[in-house]
């Protein structure tokens, strides 16, 4: 697990009740647990359950995201043509990369978003809140800022946040935080922690406190966060050797210090947060073995497999023969055991050679039929390859649209190529970035016929012809994927897909009021949230409502919104 000292300074074992950490921790040995149940009134940020009436269970009723810490502030904006709201969200978040709650796909990141509506087209704003400061962020043309800067978003990259994430170390209210907590979620308070001493969301920008006011600040937030009861264990590692009727199990495991663990009726020895033993068994290796920290109160259990450890001792390929030979050993040596180069084939005690290899792979990995496995890279051996025939290749032809910036790319010229010159040899003139680079780039003209030629090491010469085209309006398609309203919270939820092309922006609205908006992603995707606060009636829907969508290409689409608790 990965430490950082300056902010998180490591997550907890893995839940194999939910497959996320247990907890994160901070540099001021601040643990805080995954909130995820409903029933818990002081953390009730948290995404919806399929069946909200059930047990949360994982992954069939568990939520979309859900939060190790959250703090929200918000506060009223002047310098529009009426007056705006403005929005800081500093979370350390749990969801899903493909959005539905699914094994595989857990992920964990730290969001900073900082959010304006109605406040003045083209003006620039700065933040300032617990973590930090922005660089100075240019209103829209409707006078809207809205950036998100996730850190870590990506499945099963759980360390990724605490090397690289920024909200932390983690805030709490100033003083009657009830206990167990860093606050109550929906409330606001007065908070402390801000490494910067900056407890507080100040804006600076032009009105944003009213008339001649440049600044508007407030030091209240509401904000959630529950402190982590367990450590628990996960384990690393946990293999068996067999030799001459004797068993013993290595299992290898990590948890909070000073904690007690124990696995095979033995008790783990402690170097900090790594733990092992070395335990023996019975005279049949079990499939499984129960790590137990007796610590916890009550004791935590996770279950891990048993298998034998495979070690790959050669892995070599000879170019000329075109052989890969393969040699591993398992600690099951009183077996029988099955050891299998993955791709290719067993290794008959242990060892086998295969023929005819073209092209052999970076790493070998053999598994073991007792459920060990073993990946070790290739060692090549024999002759250089002679290179191929000097020839020039500019690439194929081509249609483009004018606006469009081209890339001329001669990557594909074999043989040992060391310098390359472009040159236009047809088509009105255009500037070239680099034409001494084996890749160039230019803006596309007006419509017509463009031809380039690139020389190779001064003496081979390939042409490209790129055609260009006059860009045709495009107006896409939106469809809906979800529109949601819950009362309880207030939380908007609409989002769905578009045609594009890029850029593209949506906007959702009830009644001409707008909800928000949001950019059509790479996979032309969006996705609308807002949370409504004390006075804005006009977009709390009734029930049968019906919610406008449109985009920046042209595109509309209406859809009635599901009113939940």
């Amino acid at each position: 697990m990965i430490r950082n000292n300056d902010r998180l300074a490591v997550r907890g074992p893995i839940n194999p009740d939910n497959g996320f950490p247990r907890w994160y921790k901070d540099a001021n040995g601040v643990r805080l647990e995954l909130a995820f149940d409903p029933a818990d009134p002081n953390t009730p940020a948290i995404g919806e359950l399929p069946d909200p009436a059930a047990p949360v269970s994982f992954p069939g009723n568990f939520p979309d995201e859900a939060f190790y810490f959250l703090a929200e502030a918000e506060l009223p904006i002047g310098g529009g043509t009426r007056p705006g709201r403005a929005r800081v969200v500093l979370a350390l978040e749990a969801a899903f990369a493909l959005e539905v709650p699914q094994d595989g796909q857990q992920q964990v990141f730290a969001r900073i978003r900082v959010r304006i509506d109605n406040g003045v087209p083209g003006a620039a704003y700065v933040f300032t809140h617990p973590y930090g400061e922005t660089d100075p962020l240019i209103a829209d043309e409707n006078g809207r800022v809205f950036v998100t800067e996730d850190i870590g978003a990506a499945a099963l990259r759980f360390d990724d946040v605490v090397r690289d994430g920024e909200v932390a170390p983690f805030l709490s209210w100033d003083s009657d935080a009830p206990d167990g907590y860093l606050g109550i979620g929906g409330v606001d308070h007065t908070i402390t922690g801000s490494p910067f001493g900056t407890n507080v969301v100040r804006i600076q920008g032009p009105g944003a406190g009213g008339p001649g006011v440049d600044e508007v600040s407030t030091i209240l937030f509401s904000l959630q966060g529950r402190l982590a009861t367990v450590a628990g264990a996960e384990v690393t590692r946990a293999v068996y050797t067999r030799t001459s009727g004797s068993m013993v199990a290595d299992v290898f495991a990590v948890s909070e210090p000073d904690q007690t663990l124990r696995a095979a009726g033995a008790t783990l020895r402690e170097a900090g947060p790594l733990y092992h033993v070395r335990a023996e068994l019975g005279a049949a290796a079990p499939a499984t073995i129960d790590l137990v920290n007796t610590t916890d109160q009550p004791p935590t259990t996770v279950t891990a497999p048993l298998v034998d450890a495979v070690t790959v001792l050669v892995a070599d390929y000879d170019t000329t023969a075109r052989r890969l030979t393969v040699e591993a050993a398992s600690s099951d040596v009183d077996g029988p055991t099955t050891l299998t180069v993955t791709g290719f084939g067993d290794l008959p005690a242990g060892k086998a050679s295969f023929e005819f290899v073209e092209a052999p792979p970076a790493t070998v990995e053999v598994t073991s039929s007792h459920g060990g496995s073993h990946t070790r890279h290739v060692l090549v051996a024999g002759p250089a390859a002679e290179a191929d025939p000097l020839a020039a290749d500019a690439g194929p032809n081509r249609a483009v649209v004018t606006g469009d910036l081209v890339a001329l790319d001669a990557s594909a010229s074999t043989g040992p190529a060391t310098s390359f010159t472009w040159t236009q040899t047809a088509g009105t003139p255009v500037t070239l970035s680099d034409p001494t680079s084996v890749r160039t780039t230019f803006t596309a003209p007006a419509a017509g016929s463009l031809e380039f030629a690139v020389t190779v090491n001064g003496t081979e010469t390939d042409t490209v012809v790129i055609v260009v085209t006059a860009p045709t309006p495009t107006v896409d398609t939106l469809t809906v994927g979800r529109a949601e309203f819950r009362t309880d919270s207030g939380r908007w939820r609409v989002d769905g897909t578009a045609t594009g092309p890029l850029p593209d922006r949506v906007t959702v609205s009830l009644g001409g009021v707008e909800i928000g908006t949001a950019a059509v992603d790479a996979t032309l995707g969006w996705d609308v949230r807002r949370t409504v606060i004390p006075g804005e009636t006009d977009i709390i829907p009734a029930n049968g409502a019906t919610i406008a969508i449109t985009s920046s290409r042209g595109g509309s689409a209406t859809t009635t919104v599901t009113v939940r608790r």
